[in-house]
């Protein structure tokens, strides 16, 4: 065993999990009259394709289409064909032109186009209404062929349908979630160690870095981050190797794994030498907006709750206009995700969900700070994933 802890090689979710998950889908679509749902995405959206069918797009796009009844389909590229074979639990596999890398020539490879595929599942089955998930963000020369081929039937977003379903997490999703956690508090805690005057902010991700991939990630959950000075002060930063830490900069820390597919997202922030009464005082009111949404978390609560008492904090502070978004994302298989709750979200929190409460105040002359924690919801309140803030 490593000193950063095992890797735990035994938390694959089941098959089982995987075709209830599909049946759960035709429940739905039965309910509401729904005849296909196309499930597309890409690698920056891949949550919907790899909840149904554990296949992780990369580079080229993916759908799935779910009939009511029928077993579900997966649509791939020519270049991920191989890849979809070793890893997707849906085994009736298409290699789709649709799909592929607009553009590029496959002289080797027989494809389907979305109209043939189509075609075949309407063959004795009457196609009137298609719900077609991630139809907001899905690029337009899918969503022309979607509506190409779906002419004269009723098209509308079905993302609703697995929001809701992805929601709320099984057993199986929580403890791979609560171990991808872990890798993020270990490589955090790396990082903090190697935080000190001097040191390069790119430096400091390769120390946040290893203990993730030793410990077992597939990948880093985002494009991490250490920000120091006034590169703490937009929302979202890139590391620059020139950067490095100075007396008295403000640095955030932010990183997150991806553990059998499913993501953490984790982060804090420190003053690195000389303290000024300005930049603790704005630490200082980021960490009791966090305390003070933390107790908010609770099976029932309304989720403005949880950004209005954080909220409240930061603008009795003076900061209202440095607080800039919603102070909870939902976290799994995608970076963000459902559920968001903002200062208007009337969604209630329910037991199993699994989301981050994320407080920063940016956009500062010296800087920004950010703190976040992980929260999975239990029955009396919730369990939470952090490092210790300052």
């Amino acid at each position: 065993m490593s000193s950063f802890g095992e890797n735990k090689s035994d938390m694959k979710i089941p098959d089982e999990e995987f075709h209830t998950r599909v049946k759960n889908v035709q429940n739905k679509m039965k309910e509401e009259n729904i005849d296909l749902v196309i499930l597309a995405g890409d690698e920056h959206y891949q949550g919907h394709v790899r909840y149904v069918s554990d296949y992780r797009p990369m580079l080229e796009f993916a759908m799935v289409l779910v009939g009511r009844d029928d077993n579900p389909l997966l649509l791939c590229g020519p270049e991920c064909k191989t890849l979809a074979y070793q890893t997707s639990r849906i085994k009736d596999i298409r290699v789709c032109s649709d799909v592929a890398i607009p553009g590029e020539e496959y002289p080797n490879e027989q494809m389907f186009t979305l109209k043939e595929i189509l075609g075949e599942l309407e063959n004795g089955t009457k196609i009137e209404k298609v719900g077609v998930v991630n139809l907001n963000v899905i690029p337009e020369f899918m969503i022309g062929a979607i509506r190409e081929v779906c002419r004269g039937r009723e098209i509308f977003n079905a993302s609703r349908i697995l929001d809701e379903l992805r929601g709320v997490k099984s057993k199986n999703e929580i403890r791979i979630m609560k171990r991808a956690y872990e890798m993020g508090q270990t490589g955090l805690r790396s990082g903090l160690k190697a935080l000190k005057i001097g040191k390069g902010e790119t430096e400091i991700l390769a120390e946040m870095s290893y203990p993730i991939y030793k410990m077992g990630a597939e990948q880093m959950s985002h494009c991490f981050y250490a920000a120091s000075g006034k590169g703490s002060s937009p929302a979202l930063y890139f590391s620059r190797s020139s950067k490095r830490v100075d007396d008295g900069d403000i640095v955030i820390l932010d990183i997150g794994a991806v553990y059998y597919g499913y993501f953490s997202d984790i982060a804090t922030s420190r003053i690195v030498g000389k303290k000024s009464r300005e930049k603790q005082r704005v630490l200082d009111t980021v960490r009791k907006a966090l305390d003070t949404a933390t107790r908010k978390v609770r099976p029932g609560a309304v989720g403005k709750e949880i950004d209005l008492a954080a909220r409240e904090i930061t603008s009795a502070a003076g900061y209202e206009k440095n607080h800039l978004y919603g102070a909870v994302h939902g976290v799994g298989l995608q970076h963000c995700e459902y559920p968001f709750f903002g200062p208007t979200s009337e969604e209630r929190v329910e037991e199993g969900m699994f989301f981050n409460i994320d407080i920063g105040l940016f956009n500062f002359d010296f800087g920004g700070v950010r703190l976040e924690n992980g929260y999975r919801v239990t029955s009396s309140g919730c369990e939470v994933f952090a490092v210790e803030h300052e």
